[in-house]
């Protein structure tokens, strides 16, 4: 073989052997910058400031402020609400004894008839402001009165500690001050009271609380 084929024929296996090491080999030719990865910087929000809500004070007085009572039906005259403390009225229908009540104050009353010894309360009755009603029929003893006066009557308020009926405003209890002013009938008698202090009036009257009023 002439040395001339044998340089081409080594040429020839150092062309072919240069590309199988090209097929071989990844292409490093690009710049790895080319392929630099983006990232986005997002802002960090700043957090909200929470909203404070400025919530009325509850305990805050308003002058002159009057709570809303609820509407209930006004009784009429001789109703007797507390009948299921009391018990119902003692009566005498042949005694011709009676206690005219008068009254003539601007708020509504319950009334009730007192035994001066016993302490038994043998009559509750319901009288309109400004309205005149007669207990009727009332046995021969010594009476007082004691009587629970206010505005807006609801049968469903509670009253004192255990009691159920009452005004929701301007509740008042009131009875006759003293032994003095006890009133006896003895068979057709009667008695004219009126609830409200009248200049010169011969009957005079104190406060009590709720408890001294059922009890």
């Amino acid at each position: 073989m002439s040395r001339q084929a044998k340089i081409l024929i080594f040429s020839l296996v150092l062309v072919f052997a240069i590309f199988q090491k090209q097929t071989k080999e990844p292409d490093n030719s690009y710049d790895n910058n080319d392929y630099e990865e983006k990232t986005t910087v997002v802002p960090k929000k700043k957090p909200k400031t929470p909203v404070k809500k400025t919530i009325p004070n509850s305990n805050l007085i308003i002058p002159n402020f009057k709570p809303i009572a609820t509407f209930y039906p006004q009784p009429k005259n001789g109703f007797s609400p507390y009948d299921s403390y009391f018990g119902k009225g003692v009566y005498n229908n042949n005694s011709g004894n009676s206690f005219k009540i008068k009254n003539s104050n601007t708020t509504d009353a319950v009334v009730l008839l007192v035994n001066s010894f016993s302490g038994r309360k043998i009559r509750n009755e319901y009288v309109r402001k400004n309205a005149n009603f007669e207990m009727t029929g009332v046995p021969n003893g010594t009476y007082y009165l004691e009587w629970f006066s206010g505005e807006n009557w609801s049968p469903d308020l509670k009253v004192g500690s255990a009691y159920k009926g009452g005004f929701q405003t301007n509740a008042n209890f009131t009875k006759t001050r003293d032994s003095s002013d006890w009133m006896k009938v003895d068979g057709y008698q009667v008695w004219t009271v009126t609830l409200y202090t009248v200049e010169g009036g011969d009957v005079e009257s104190e406060k009590i609380n709720a408890e001294d009023f059922f009890n």
